[in-house]
């Protein structure tokens, strides 16, 4: 007989099932929600156009909620930032670009304004010479994608909704 066990750190597949539905009816939602998108977005990546991709999440993100009606930004954020960040601490294919596109389509689904930024930056010095990043910004904040040297990045682009 097999043992099925998770490759994440200490936490076994039973460990993470209980901590999953430990969580209440919303935040298990949330986590499904994103953790289906980004699977999602990750094999977009990879087997479609971009601009395929974007007008995928687009249709997602017009079939609109209303979970979010009347909340200020910053708390209506919160709970996205938090399944996103949730679900990539356990996939090691979630990268910064697959965590905001994924992040910015839920956020527009719950009809805030947000916007996908990708920036490079110049490694002098370095054995990389230099590097991408994308994060996803929501009334000023940002959402995710929040690393220690941001504003090192020079933004390339900032895709916003079609």
């Amino acid at each position: 007989m097999y043992a099925v066990v998770y490759c994440a750190g200490e936490d076994s597949l039973i460990a993470l099932c209980r901590k999953f539905t430990s969580l209440d009816r919303s935040d298990r939602r949330r986590v499904l929600e994103a953790a289906s998108l980004m699977a999602l977005v990750w094999t977009g990546l990879r087997v479609l156009r971009f601009p395929t991709l974007r007008r995928l999440l687009h249709r997602y993100a017009r079939s609109s909620t209303t979970l979010n009606a009347g909340q200020p930004p910053s708390s209506a954020t919160y709970p996205v930032q938090w399944a996103i960040t949730t679900v990539a601490a356990r996939f090691p294919w979630a990268t910064c670009l697959v965590q905001a596109l994924a992040a910015d389509a839920i956020l527009r689904r719950r009809g805030l304004t947000s916007e996908l930024c990708i920036g490079v930056r110049v490694r002098r010095n370095s054995d990389v010479p230099f590097e991408a990043h994308a994060w996803v910004e929501c009334g000023g904040t940002v959402v995710t994608g929040a690393i220690e040297e941001l504003a090192d990045f020079k933004v390339l682009t900032t895709l916003r909704p079609q």
